[in-house]
């Protein structure tokens, strides 16, 4: 077991469960020993998924667990009646409290009947195990790009026939920057200015819900990016911006004072590794432009500073410290992840799920919905993952931190549709191109603050 992966099992609190909690949604009627069968046949081909962890000596290894039996992981729920989304919302959260047990391969579906026209699966899996990409690789190798089910999974990404790409750059974090570069890294983070002092740095109580929403339509988001020239993921960064600019606000907080500071999960893994599970991704402090009022000039600075840490050291550094703290005493490793994340106020995560629809056991998926767990002293979480030409957001929240979790889910559903506007004014506004010898008109007040 790498240290870095040690790192996120020992993550794990009472108040915080370093748990990824999905639920897929699927039409049609539930065939329960058919799904069994083909979760059995096709998880086992990652070995995470039969082993356990124990130390040895203070050093982490992952075993085979003699015992393994895939029906003690999928549980059947009965009801008896129709279940409305709220009482799966309900059920979600209060799954989402309770660990997963350290004696078994830490992984547990339970299987929820009559969900709308068709039923639920709650996926939940220890983040020690993989990250968001790795998750997706789990999901297609589970899953079929079509309704004509068989046992034997498609060959084209197996995880027995997959074969690691090297890559110079992310093959090994310590040969991409110096160990000097990552203690500069880590020591900037340490030092930085505290956060802006919100209802978002209460203290933690570990009382979760988790919310979303119904999905966006993918191509709406990306033609709004490709309008402004920025990335998915840009759009997603200022219209969380702008929803909590707003939830505070109605809040009484002074919300142009100061901006909130975000951890945002950077991927540092090629797509033809994913199978090899494990996590790869490094974690950015941004400072969300809550603190300015017009949405292009919030989308244009999250771009602009997204930019900036693509361009750093930064993920590969914050990768590098989660890999030190693994070797560390849990009592030095929490104090070093307080420390981190006590300069933030919410994770932010961008998922890129399977492109196309996808099919389990004869089963259509419809909908593939993500919360990110948050660590340290951070308690609220939310995140963005994209599935078959849609797009879904989910919150994670201690609710002593956001007391309405729907009316924030509510503001960023407005913020796209508010961007969306605001991007279309700026590109209509925009000047014509100037002719050789013509003079450029002056711009109305109003375009050139935008």
């Amino acid at each position: 077991m790498t240290r870095r992966d040690y790192a996120w099992y020992r993550m794990d609190t009472n108040r915080n469960l370093m748990v990824i909690n999905s639920i897929l949604l699927f039409e049609g009627k539930l065939d329960m020993a058919r799904l069994i069968s083909t979760v059995a046949h096709r998880l086992p081909n990652y070995p995470r998924f039969t082993q356990k962890v124990v130390t040895r000596m203070g050093k982490p290894y992952w075993v085979e667990d003699d015992a393994f039996n895939i029906l003690n992981h999928i549980e059947f729920e009965t009801v008896a009646h129709p279940v409305s989304r709220q009482e799966l919302q309900n059920r979600l959260t209060a799954l989402a409290h309770i660990p997963l047990e350290e004696n078994r391969p830490l992984w547990h579906m339970n299987v929820i009947d009559k969900v709308g026209d068709g039923y639920a699966i709650v996926f939940r899996v220890q983040h020690c195990i993989t990250d968001g990409l790795g998750l997706v690789h789990v999901l297609n190798h589970l899953t079929d790009d079509n309704d004509n089910h068989g046992k034997v999974p498609a060959a084209d990404g197996h995880p027995h026939r997959a074969k690691p790409v090297l890559h110079p750059v992310c093959s090994h974090v310590v040969k991409a920057i110096s160990w000097l570069k990552v203690a500069g890294h880590v020591t900037r983070l340490a030092l930085l200015i505290p956060d802006a002092k919100t209802q978002l740095k209460a203290p933690l109580t570990g009382n979760k819900q988790l919310v979303w929403l119904p999905p966006l339509a993918m191509d709406q988001v990306r033609t709004m990016a490709k309008r402004m020239g920025v990335t998915l993921n840009d759009v997603w960064v200022a219209a969380v911006s702008s929803a909590l600019r707003q939830y505070l606000a109605e809040r009484g907080e002074q919300v142009d004072r100061k901006p909130v500071r975000a951890a945002v999960t950077f991927n540092l893994r090629e797509k033809a590794n994913a199978f090899q599970l494990g996590n790869e991704f490094g974690l950015v402090a941004v400072e969300l432009p809550t603190d300015l009022d017009n949405p292009v000039q919030r989308l244009r600075e999250s771009s602009r500073r997204m930019t900036a840490i693509k361009k750093s050291h930064q993920p590969r550094a914050t990768m590098a410290f989660l890999s030190i703290a693994g070797c560390l005493p849990r009592i030095l490793q929490r104090f070093a992840l307080n420390l981190f994340t006590s300069k933030g106020s919410v994770v932010l995560t961008n998922i890129e799920g399977p492109a196309r629809p996808r099919y389990l056991a004869g089963s259509r998926l419809t909908d593939l919905i993500c919360w990110v767990p948050q660590a340290g002293m951070i308690g609220v979480g939310l995140a963005f993952i994209s599935y078959a030409g849609q797009i879904q957001l989910a919150l994670f929240v201690d609710t002593d931190m956001v007391s309405d979790p729907d009316r924030l889910m509510a503001l960023t559903c407005d913020a796209f549709a508010e961007l969306d506007q605001a991007t279309r004014a700026a590109v209509n506004a925009a000047p014509a191109p100037v002719q050789d010898g013509e003079l450029a008109p002056e711009l109305p007040r109003t375009a050139r603050a935008a």
